[in-house]
């Protein structure tokens, strides 16, 4: 029974090697625990008890969603399966709209040789942290039901398109030439579908479980065909989804990427200057200053939350909130589920493409004229063995005690040292790998690299 043991839910589900550890056997018994949550006391009784599956474009995706749905309806539970591969963000509408359970099966932005198993709660979000650990701890309490009842197919694109444009106000691209980059996964088409009487250039946009040899993780090093697709059409802006289409990369009318430190300010300041809305604003510690600028102008709370879309959406659930998003390129605003959006957001930024009428690099400049200029960077520092976040902290916070120009410290997940010109810098240890994430940003690329450089000297002393 070697295979049982490699099942672990994460952040919003699990995710695993196909056939070494994400295999048949094991996704009906992961299936089974949700399942026995669903049929326990645990459940609340105002949901309906009924799953939605949806699945990806990675191999075998398919097959694992009707897997998952066998075993469900074999614990006499309401399960529908999508006819066609779907996103992540789609799915979520589908619970929020039929008061149900959600299961997508996907990895995301991993490697081609990953699958596995998102969780989305009822109100259209990603799973809490509470939820999977109730899920949790049915893992392997009963034997797995599976059964041959008829899988019931249902559309869940139909209505994710509806959603998708009543939130935006898109008439026509007005000239506007658009590449869309969606990285061979499942949110091929979708942003496509809109414009069918014009011309829009694509790249990747069609199955392939290996994803074209690049990892569906819309970053810069990953996009070099979208820049090159931007420059040879003279386009105004590239925009490139990662594998299930919940995250955004952007590429502007230069064929320069855009951080998420970048993006998400542009959405943030086109809500309140482009839209005239309100609310507090919610971003992940690893998001920048000139966000946390434009809140100060405009006298709008801004709450910092740690690493993880999850936080994001306890505040957006709670609190009336204008804009929540996360470094990874995840965002999700007033009016619409509490999830992040790629394909949500790459209209919204049309949007204000077409309302501002300018050029999607001179509004990126003039907010950083005006707000200052960002300069982020990441860099990973590989450890022999993974240590503990909060001794980490602690003595991170001994080594700098002596530094001059810090002005604040926040130490609620690994450590943020924030200096007096609000440059920044943070330490964060994985809790499940040896690795130290270490973030940076600043108004120059010299001074972010000697900032990771200071980090990785810290790292040198400690570990």
């Amino acid at each position: 029974m070697e295979e049982i043991n490699k099942i672990k839910f994460g952040t919003d589900g699990w995710r695993g090697i196909i056939a070494k550890d994400f295999t048949f056997s094991n996704i009906r018994i992961a299936s089974q625990a949700v399942s026995d949550y669903i049929n326990s006391e645990l459940y609340d009784s105002k949901y309906a008890k009924s799953v939605i599956i949806g699945y990806d474009n990675r191999f075998l995706s398919e097959k694992f969603a009707s897997e998952v749905a066998r075993v469900i309806m074999a614990n006499n539970i309401e399960a529908k399966v999508s006819k066609t591969a779907v996103t992540s963000p789609s799915i979520s509408l589908f619970c929020k709209e039929n008061n149900c359970l959600g299961i997508m099966i996907t990895a995301s932005h991993n490697p081609p040789i990953w699958n596995g198993l998102k969780v989305k709660l009822q109100y259209g979000s990603s799973v809490s942290q509470e939820v999977i650990n109730k899920i949790s701890d049915f893992l392997y309490k009963n034997s797995v039901n599976t059964g041959n009842k008829e899988i019931i197919f249902v559309d869940v694109l139909n209505s994710y398109k509806k959603y998708l444009k009543s939130m935006v106000s898109i008439k026509s691209l007005l000239k506007l030439k658009i590449v869309i980059d969606s990285m061979n996964g499942s949110g091929a088409g979708i942003y496509e579908s809109f414009f069918k009487k014009e011309k829009i250039y694509s790249v990747r946009n069609y199955r392939d479980p290996m994803f074209s040899g690049v990892n569906p993780e819309p970053i810069e090093k990953n996009l070099n065909e979208l820049k090159k697709e931007i420059l040879k059409n003279n386009a105004d802006v590239g925009f490139a989804f990662d594998g299930d289409a919940d995250r955004l990369g952007v590429i502007d009318d230069r064929g320069r990427y855009l951080p998420p430190h970048i993006v998400f300010p542009l959405i943030l300041l086109y809500l309140i200057e482009g839209r005239k809305l309100k609310g507090n604003i919610v971003q992940t510690i690893s998001l920048g200053y000139i966000s946390e600028r434009i809140a100060k102008k405009y006298s709008i709370p801004l709450e910092e939350v740690s690493v993880g879309f999850k936080y994001v959406c306890e505040k957006m659930l709670i609190k009336d909130v204008l804009l929540g998003g996360e470094e990874s390129g995840g965002y999700g605003w007033k009016g619409g589920i509490p999830e992040r959006d790629g394909i949500l957001n790459a209209l919204l930024l049309t949007e204000m493409l077409i309302k501002t009428k300018k050029k999607l690099s001179f509004l990126v400049d003039d907010m950083q004229k005006k707000f200052g200029k960002s300069c982020y960077m990441r860099k990973d520092i590989k450890l022999k063995q993974p240590v503990d976040k909060e001794k980490f902290t602690n003595k991170v916070k001994e080594i700098i005690s002596k530094e001059k120009n810090i002005k604040e410290i926040r130490a609620y997940d690994g450590i943020k040292i924030v200096f007096d010109n609000d440059s920044w810098l943070l330490l964060r240890p994985s809790g499940t790998e040896p690795v130290l994430r270490t973030y940076s940003e600043t108004e120059s690329v010299n001074n972010t690299k000697k900032l990771l450089d200071f980090a990785e000297e810290i790292c040198l002393n400690l570990l």
